[in-house]
């Protein structure tokens, strides 16, 4: 009588074996979307960092040429200078504080300074109050305008309606640049 040597994985084995990779992939699963979460986090700590160094070199270059009210050579085309000297326009010069408006920054301005003052390849669009919200976006950076003299960028890839937002706000009028996490207002 011959017999046959069967060699292979007997039933409860391979029972065990998909229990055991459905208990991996369970446990691996949330920390893979942490990840993915993190790398977005870092990539937009980097984007803001970016513009933060920037406005802050521009500001130091405004001082060390004597503070001077008309185009500093700085970055992508011609970016004017607010009063204390921080980047307020590009291509024309800011409003002046004493004007019928009392603004001295436009909605354009928010988008334009992103493109001139950093070297990314990140995108971005323009949302102005009243004209929908931020998200969902098709682009990586949504500045935020609103009327007063501050521009918002928020980073939103990946992000849904109801979670925090990595936000930078910047205050061209006084150089205040603020990097915080919350939930869009609007």
């Amino acid at each position: 009588m011959n017999k046959n040597n069967q060699s292979g994985f007997t039933l409860i084995e391979l029972v065990v074996v998909i229990v055991i990779l459905a208990i991996l992939a369970v446990v691996a699963f949330p920390r893979f979307v942490s990840y993915q979460r993190d790398a977005h986090l870092a990539r937009a700590d980097a984007a803001f960092a970016s513009f933060e160094n920037a406005v802050q070199m521009y500001h130091s270059k405004w001082l060390t040429e004597g503070e001077t009210s008309n185009v500093v050579d700085y970055g992508e085309g011609d970016i004017y200078p607010s009063s204390t000297g921080f980047p307020i326009s590009i291509g024309h010069a800011p409003i002046p504080s004493g004007s019928s408006s009392s603004n001295a920054i436009r909605g354009e301005d928010c988008v334009n300074l992103w493109h001139a003052l950093t070297n990314n390849d990140l995108t971005i669009r323009a949302q102005h109050e009243g004209s929908g919200v931020v998200l969902p976006s098709s682009t990586d950076i949504v500045s935020w305008y609103t009327g007063a003299d501050e521009c918002y960028y928020y980073y939103t890839p990946s992000f849904s309606i109801d979670e925090k937002l990595p936000i930078l706000y910047y205050e061209p009028l006084t150089g205040k640049l603020n990097q915080t996490t919350e939930r869009p207002s609007f």
